[in-house]
């Protein structure tokens, strides 16, 4: 047994084998986290499940490949991308939703711009200045590491910004 440190707690797990579906998909021989602990306050009290890590397998723990690769490996999703889509609007029953091999026209018009990863591990890439309302804030100008994570609620950077 071993033990996964999240920012909110850690839980305890053995690396188990099945057939895992999400949504209409079904990934066949998935290895993933089966959690026999969670002492921290956030898992008793959330209403989810569980979480479906959709990180490199560079920092996946037990050599656990995820679910993602093994989706694109067995061929089941178009193209190998995944968009999110969350709403902005907390009164309205759908609260977001993750599209696994394309994008949902009825949330996104127009093109998409696509940037590399520049290290591997989490969705790390170059980001340019940081705007707020449309204006520059100067903040980094000359180029930052940024991270898209959607398993954080997490807004970090340099104590001088923010």
């Amino acid at each position: 047994m071993v033990a996964i440190q999240y920012g909110t707690g850690a839980i305890s797990r053995y690396v188990s084998q099945d057939n895992v579906q999400v949504g209409g998909v079904v990934v066949k021989n998935q290895d993933f986290i089966e959690a026999t602990r969670e002492p921290s306050i956030t898992f008793m009290v959330a209403k989810f499940d569980g979480i479906l890590g959709l990180g490199f397998k560079e920092i996946s723990k037990g050599d656990v490949v995820p679910v993602w690769y093994n989706m694109v490996s067995q061929g089941l999703v178009g193209s190998p991308i995944f968009t999110f889509w969350l709403n902005r609007h907390a009164g309205e029953g759908q609260g977001g939703e993750i599209v696994f091999g394309g994008i949902d026209p009825n949330h996104h018009n127009g093109d998409h711009t696509y940037v590399p990863v520049t290290r591997k591990g989490y969705w790390q890439f170059d980001m340019g200045d940081v705007l707020i309302g449309g204006n520059s804030t100067g903040l980094c100008a000359s180029r930052c590491a940024a991270i898209a994570d959607s398993g954080t609620s997490l807004l970090s950077g340099p104590t001088v910004w923010l």
